[in-house]
């Protein structure tokens, strides 16, 4: 248990490097149309880059669950738009309901094996999304660490724990 919180542990600071090609914003709860507080921490990350590092192209990457009326991609797309980024610059992956998807479906969108890419998500989630990637093909590939309720850390270590095991029983790492 506690080798495995460190792996975790080990991905929560991850800042990703300058001028990556592409930032891929993996999707989370939306809220009828709005974003959760989660996703919420995900995109101010992914807009903080996107400021410093204009050149920077985002995949917005989430499809629509439920008590969602509309995809996590547009979501994004609506967030991001709404707080300044040109359009041009946003790429959405639709389709998408896990990590791994999120992950295999947006590489429609460039070369795993050349382009840099950065994963960005909630801190304790970033071991295990990189290590999800690395598996898929991604050779470039960065964590970029969005912040996560405080008050619901240790709850998210210890959930992230448990899948992270169930990656590594089936193997998807």
């Amino acid at each position: 248990f506690l080798v495995m919180e460190g792996l975790i542990f080990s991905g929560m600071f991850q800042k990703g490097e300058p001028e990556l090609d592409y930032i891929i914003v993996l999707g989370c709860q939306v809220k009828k149309e709005r974003p959760s507080k989660a996703l919420t921490e995900r995109l101010d990350t992914a807009l903080e880059y996107l400021e410093e590092n204009p050149n920077t192209k985002a995949i917005l990457s989430g499809g629509q669950g439920t008590g969602e009326d509309i995809t996590e991609a547009e979501c994004m797309r609506r967030y991001l738009e709404n707080a300044g980024v040109d359009s041009s610059r946003l790429l959405m992956e639709e389709q998408s309901t896990t990590t791994a998807e999120n992950l295999l479906y947006s590489q429609k969108y460039m070369d795993t094996g050349s382009d840099t890419v950065g994963i960005v998500t909630n801190n304790f989630h970033v071991y295990r999304s990189i290590r999800i990637a690395k598996k898929a093909g991604y050779v470039n590939g960065c964590g970029i660490a969005a912040p996560s309720r405080s008050v619901l850390q240790l709850h998210y270590l210890v959930r992230e724990f448990f899948a992270l095991t169930k990656e590594l029983i089936q193997k998807n790492i």
